[in-house]
């Protein structure tokens, strides 16, 4: 008896090399980083910017003061301001900063806040959601001044910041600023001793 052989014909090949291309394609976008971080070049992080959902096309920064972003969005939706801010002085991304305006005054970039989360997760994914919400708070001054918590997460730093809107002080209706900054782990203890100082 001759031995068995596999015969192709041309749909089980072409199913084939889809099949092989689709698990490579996944294998490689489940590898790669979330885009957009501190670390990545500025235009990778504009070209993000452009197909986001939630984050209108960065633009440079009219920079009026040393320290401003060097890309920066707003966009508005039902009453709700998002903007998204990168400094990326030599064409590197070294922070980033969501911030978020709205009249839900309990919104709030904190570990234990489902909203919060869910809107990193949005601007971001999964992953930069889950070290932020497993990340631990190693300095918050204890004066009553208003002032950043800073959290180390494993992948990166977290600064946030959580106030009312002073442009609204005078409406019935105010407005709750949450704020979000991301920095590389080797610089948060750098934004540590700079806020000491204020």
């Amino acid at each position: 008896m001759p031995p068995i052989q596999l015969i192709y014909t041309n749909v089980s090949k072409f199913q084939f090399s889809f099949l092989v291309g689709l698990i490579s394609a996944l294998s490689i976008c489940l590898n790669l980083p979330a885009v957009a971080l501190p670390g990545q070049d500025a235009e990778t992080v504009m070209r993000w910017s452009d197909d986001h959902q939630l984050i209108a096309f960065l633009m440079p920064s009219i920079k009026l003061q040393a320290g401003e972003p060097d890309l920066f969005s707003t966009s508005k939706c039902l009453g709700k301001e998002l903007s998204f801010a990168v400094w990326a002085p030599n064409g590197l991304v070294i922070r980033e900063m969501i911030d978020y305006r709205s009249s839900d005054t309990s919104f709030n970039f904190d570990p234990n806040n489902s909203a919060g989360i869910n809107l990193i997760r949005q601007v971001y994914d999964s992953a930069i959601a889950q070290d932020f919400a497993s990340s631990t708070l190693i300095y918050k001054r204890n004066d009553n001044t208003l002032r950043p918590s800073f959290y180390r997460g494993k992948r990166y730093g977290y600064i946030t910041e959580h106030f009312l809107d002073r442009r609204y002080q005078n409406i019935t209706q105010q407005r709750g600023v949450s704020q979000l900054t991301l920095v590389p782990l080797g610089q948060l203890e750098n934004e540590i001793q700079l806020d000491k100082k204020i």
